[in-house]
């Protein structure tokens, strides 16, 4: 765990920022890679970057006080303090995905190909993201006594809450995980039935990992989702996994009606 990473003179440069800033850099290179091979100016991507930037922090962070609000009623100033950590991946993707479907309409690009031409640079975000997770002490998960359980030190997040105790490394599950559907989606571009089925697909995955990684993940009581046993996570990713489903078969359907028997 190496929450500050050096420092400038007094400024303590962070790693959870250092490695949301290289996320973004390298979501933004594989996304102009594939804007060029697909034909399309890359410097849309560049155009685009600055407003997702701002969507996805935006929208993540909005998510993560809604949840955490009796966090933050008496202290709104640290709705502000992003260097602390906070950031959810839900609210930060809907956002991006968002700007991104209007910014692609607004200059004339198909919005669903654009949305396929992106989604491989949002799974390489979260693999890269979940790094800083692990590096600033957050999101960490239950005990556990498996070889490769992490011991955070005396003073971080997880410290407070399971002092001395070996937990699931659950930031680099996910993290993993997202390399993985990295590879995925990169596999199944070529072969995809219509526009718009990555972006679906790489929701699906990130509703089922989630899903499966929240049980051995540690959460605060504000985090549950009333009496059914599951985190407020679980049921997003639920909903997100139905629409996820409900989009692809809608997409493979009309593909069928347009292509005939």
């Amino acid at each position: 765990m190496h929450p500050i990473l050096f420092h400038i003179g007094s400024w303590p440069v962070r790693s959870y920022g250092v490695t949301l800033a290289i996320a973004f850099v390298v979501g933004i290179l594989i996304a102009r890679r594939r804007v060029g091979k697909a034909g399309l100016d890359p410097d849309l991507v560049v155009d685009l970057a600055f407003y997702v930037i701002l969507a996805s922090i935006a929208g993540a962070r909005a998510v993560f006080v809604a949840v955490h609000w009796d966090l933050f009623r008496g202290d709104l100033l640290g709705t502000l303090r992003l260097w602390d950590g906070g950031l959810a991946q839900y609210g930060g993707i809907a956002a991006g995905v968002l700007t991104g479907l209007l910014f692609f309409r607004k200059r004339g690009v198909p919005p669903w190909r654009g949305a396929d031409l992106l989604a491989p640079s949002v799974a390489m975000g979260v693999a890269i993201g979940r790094v800083g997770c692990f590096l600033n002490g957050c999101c960490f998960g239950k005990e556990c006594s498996l070889p490769w359980a992490v011991t955070f030190p005396v003073g971080s997040i997880a410290w407070h809450e399971l002092p001395g105790v070996a937990v699931h490394p659950t930031q680099i599950y996910e993290s993993l995980a997202a390399l993985a559907l990295f590879g995925v989606l990169i596999a199944v571009d070529r072969r995809k039935p219509f526009d718009g089925f990555l972006l679906w697909l790489l929701l699906l995955l990130l509703a089922a990992t989630r899903f499966a990684v929240d049980p051995i993940r540690s959460y605060e009581r504000e985090s549950m989702a009333g009496a059914t046993g599951l985190t407020s996570n679980q049921v997003i990713g639920i909903g997100i996994a139905a629409l996820s489903i409900a989009a692809m078969a809608v997409g493979a359907s009309r593909r069928r009606r347009r292509d005939g028997p």
